[in-house]
């Protein structure tokens, strides 16, 4: 049978980890045309969250847009992404689509041959109108005009959309987004995985859109409804789970969404049978197909945030600042802590927790960062 845990976007029609109360507040949130900001660490499951809800949107007759800005460099590059998505989403829908053509003229779309899927879909300008900024505006003026033209519900949720921050003129990308939105018939959702930049959007009274949509934190999944749908997803496809070697495997990944999803696929790739020793193996493998990404991590930090990363992992703490933490760890002085902590959280690195503990976002991270140290000591 195939394996019923994935590692990238979980598909509209596969089973989804609990979320009920999530999905049902965000389609409601999006039924009344309100704008949210979700939010949370890395790698909890945002993205598959949001399609979901644009599923359902979609099936009950809205307009859905997914914008991913993940990487995006430029002010040209965020339009392009943003019209690419509204063709994307109308090509396939012929009324919407020849709207789409008529109303959205700063870029023409571009159909391709694709081995795999058919065709592919890109844009390129239509070069009428200005680069930068007045690109941009042009395109949600015209986005604009294509609301106004349809008579179904519009949803737009904007992936990554704290990326806009590290953009030449990035106030001016806030202000022409801040300006446009104000005026569309339609839901907006900000996602992102960098909270504090994120938020920082919303939330700072200088900037363009605070206070402009419901800051809405998506939280941990329960640990008990976790073990239930892992235990669910191995039976379904012909695994015997207890429900202690469940929550084992949840309590290894420390009941992150993704990690315990990962840690899951592992397991049924490499045992027929879910016991300790299996997930142990697992685990290891999952830290091993990690490595790349938490090397380049701290290989990209100076040495004071790397230091304090390391400490965390090996101690968190509710005083970060006390002069004690500082010597026991040789973290310098008590202002550099202030800054690299700073730092930090902006990368969503560390976090505060509601326990009042600073400490490593990540759980495999955290894992990987203390075993490096214990390698060095051996």
């Amino acid at each position: 049978m195939t394996n019923p845990f994935y590692l990238q976007v979980i598909p509209d029609d596969r089973p989804l980890c609990d979320r009920t109360v999530e999905l049902h507040e965000l389609s409601s949130f999006a039924q009344s045309g309100a704008n949210v900001v979700l939010y949370s660490p890395r790698r909890y499951g945002k993205t598959s969250l949001v399609r979901r809800v644009q599923r359902d949107l979609a099936a009950a007759g809205a307009v859905t847009v997914f914008v991913d800005f993940f990487g995006v460099s430029s002010v040209d590059e965020v339009a392009a992404r943003f019209a690419n998505a509204v063709f994307a989403f109308t090509h396939s829908r012929e009324p919407l689509w020849k709207k789409a053509l008529t109303t959205i003229r700063s870029f023409r779309p571009v159909l391709k041959p694709d081995p795999e899927s058919g065709f592919s879909l890109s844009v390129e300008s239509a070069g009428a109108q200005g680069l930068g900024i007045a690109l941009l505006e042009e395109t949600l003026d015209s986005f604009g005009r294509f609301i106004e033209q349809v008579d179904s519900p519009v949803h737009v949720a904007l992936d990554e959309f704290q990326e806009i921050v590290t953009l030449d003129r990035a106030l001016e990308v806030e202000a022409a987004f801040r300006t446009r939105i104000q005026n569309h018939q339609a839901s907006y959702f900000f996602v992102g995985s960098r909270r504090r930049i994120l938020l920082g959007i919303f939330t700072d009274s200088q900037r363009p859109f605070f206070q402009t949509a419901i800051n809405y934190p998506l939280p941990r999944l329960p640990e008990d409804e976790l073990t239930d749908f892992v235990r669910a997803q191995f039976s379904g496809a012909g695994r015997r789970c207890s429900r202690a070697a469940a929550a084992e495997l949840v309590a290894a990944a420390a009941a992150h969404p993704y990690y315990t999803e990962k840690l899951a696929f592992l397991v049924y790739e490499l045992s027929r049978t879910i016991t300790a020793e299996a997930i142990a193996d697992a685990y290891e493998r999952l830290l091993a197909t990690e490595r790349p990404v938490f090397e380049a991590t701290v290989l990209n930090l100076p040495p004071g945030q790397r230091r304090l990363l390391q400490a965390l992992a090996r101690e968190p703490t509710p005083h970060l600042l006390a002069s004690s933490y500082v010597a026991a760890h040789n973290l310098g002085s008590v202002g550099g802590v202030q800054h690299a902590s700073r730092k930090l959280e902006e990368l969503d690195l560390i976090e505060r927790t509601r326990e009042d503990d600073w400490t490593v976002v990540d759980p495999a991270f955290a894992e990987w960062l203390n075993r490096q140290r214990e390698r060095k000591v051996e």
